[in-house]
């Protein structure tokens, strides 16, 4: 995992609870994906991911506020 200066501003710690009361800390970080230009290649930003406390990275459900961390195992943004 390769984050420069810039992405760490974008950082946004939130909670997020399961339906069984579970709650963990969670970071939300920009889902960036390279595109080519004229000039290079830039970055641009095409959504959100969740960064969870052991490193791993989980894309976000469409609605923007919920998450799969394993099967039947869903979380929502607080």
């Amino acid at each position: 995992m390769c984050m420069n200066w810039y992405i760490l501003e974008k950082i946004v710690n939130r909670i997020a609870i399961a339906i069984n009361g579970d709650e963990i800390n969670v970071k939300i970080i920009p889902n960036e994906k390279r595109q080519n230009t004229t000039a290079g290649f830039m970055n641009v930003e095409v959504g959100k991911k969740v960064l969870l406390e052991s490193g791993q990275e989980i894309s976000l459900n469409l609605d923007g506020k919920s998450f799969y961390t394993s099967f039947n195992q869903m979380y929502k943004l607080i």
